[in-house]
């Protein structure tokens, strides 16, 4: 992973300054639209559509990988796309946290309560670690392919991604631990207020899109 490159390639376009206020933007809206969804989920739609554009021109290897903003109905459509995979793949993690709030009255109950909630805790919260680690790059294998074909259904091709995901372990575990890293610091920057909301999807969607792009690339092409 070149995570240097990751973080630099961006500013080398002329145009970068347009292209970021943008991405800003539409970041601070997502985020503070959130109690809105349908607003919200538009704006954090375009913002995935655009990462699949970035992902494409990356693998062409355009000079200035970084899209225009133009075709916004196209973006949003892509971006929809990308929004659905996320939320299947997500499923396990969302009836985790539907499990304890439907039942934390119960949990707060006496020791029998207590004892449950510890033991359920304990055994579902190392399974879901894996499966995360697991399906975290699967989806990114699959929206590198997604920017490619143009096609959801490789989203959900679950034994070949999985498949793929496992012959290139080396670089599965690389791809993991660096985006570990790179996601906990756009998290510290995303917790500040205002200014980490503008700063936090302009920065970051151009290095995430970037190591996905590297990842889905080397992944389905060894050696290259």
């Amino acid at each position: 992973m070149n995570i240097g490159r990751a973080f630099s390639y961006a500013f080398e376009d002329p145009e970068i300054s347009g292209k970021l206020v943008i991405m800003a933007a539409l970041g601070f809206v997502g985020v503070i639209t959130l109690p809105l969804l349908l607003v919200g989920l538009v704006a954090w739609a375009a913002l995935a559509g655009y990462l699949v554009d970035l992902i494409r021109n990356l693998n062409d290897r355009r000079r200035y990988p970084l899209p225009r903003w133009e075709n916004y109905g196209e973006r949003i459509s892509k971006g929809g796309h990308v929004l659905v995979a996320l939320l299947v793949y997500n499923l396990p993690n969302i009836a985790l946290v539907c499990l304890v709030l439907t039942t934390s009255n119960f949990w707060n109950e006496g020791v029998l309560g207590s004892s449950l909630s510890l033991v359920t805790l304990c055994c579902l919260l190392p399974l879901l670690l894996v499966y995360n680690l697991v399906t975290w790059p699967m989806l990114a294998l699959g929206l590198s392919r997604y920017a490619e074909e143009n096609n959801v259904v490789v989203f959900f091709q679950f034994g070949d991604l999985f498949n793929a995901v496992r012959r290139q372990q080396n670089l599965t575990v690389q791809w993991v631990l660096v985006m570990i890293g790179v996601s906990l610091v756009f998290a510290l920057v995303l917790a500040i207020p205002c200014i980490g909301w503008l700063l936090a999807p302009a920065l970051g969607l151009p290095v995430i899109g970037y190591l996905t792009a590297q990842y889905g690339y080397q992944a389905d092409q060894p050696g290259r």
